[in-house]
């Protein structure tokens, strides 16, 4: 699903998803005038930074729409911010959109997996810095099956590794996943990630397992990290 009120960008993406050979069909959305819910009846809505400050500006409830990759119209804070403002799946840049790119990112998130490009992740770490005081105690209170969801999203596993690892249903990660991100306040999986790297406890190479590209690109912009608890 298609969520853009500029007609010229939403053509070009129907264009785009038009080329992929996983999307079998694709429909548009718009912010609705009432306060009415968007239809929840898709795999995965992609959704612009611009469609999302229309929907804060006549307060519209888009949060229920999941999984959401948001499309970054350019490498600006004020963007970055309403961008990752609210819970997503995924992030794509405009200025780098491509059939294999969006094809890349579409099939990342229905796998459960982060698609995030560098210029993102940077900005979502960069946020979370200074935030350890705030993290710890949370960290503290998680229940075992919790710490064990957390360390596995951290060593870069996608939501299938993650049932497969622990035993468990892709629905009972999800679950595990979404209280996670309530818990720790984070709009996204990726900042998350970043939060935990930032505060020392755990790190990318505390289990096995291939960490996600963005994520490491992330944590090697901190030049100190505190120290790790016992």
């Amino acid at each position: 699903m298609v969520v853009e009120e500029q007609e010229v960008i939403r053509r070009g993406l129907l264009a785009l998803l038009s080329t992929i050979p996983e999307v079998s069909a694709t429909t548009v959305a718009h912010i609705p005038a009432r306060d009415d819910r968007m239809s929840t009846d898709f795999d995965v809505a992609l959704i612009s930074t611009s469609a999302l400050m229309s929907a804060e500006r006549a307060g519209r409830a888009v949060e229920h729409l999941r999984p959401v990759i948001v499309i970054v119209p350019a490498a600006e804070p004020h963007l970055f911010e309403t961008a990752t403002r609210r819970p997503a799946d995924g992030y794509v840049m405009q200025a780098e959109l491509t059939s294999r790119s969006l094809r890349t990112a579409l099939v990342q998130v229905r796998e459960g997996q982060l698609a995030v490009p560098d210029t993102v992740a940077a900005y979502l770490l960069s946020r979370s810095r200074g935030t350890s005081s705030v993290l710890l105690p949370q960290l503290y209170h998680l229940s075992s099956r919790g710490a064990e969801v957390l360390a596995l999203l951290v060593a870069g596993a996608s939501n299938k590794e993650i049932a497969g690892r622990l035993g468990i249903s892709i629905h009972g990660v999800k679950r595990h996943v979404s209280a996670l991100l309530s818990q720790f306040h984070s709009p996204n999986r990726v900042h998350l990630v970043s939060l935990v790297l930032q505060s020392g406890v755990l790190s990318a190479g505390d289990l096995p397992g291939t960490f996600p590209a963005t994520a490491t690109a992330a944590a090697g912009a901190t030049t100190t990290a505190p120290a790790r608890r016992p």
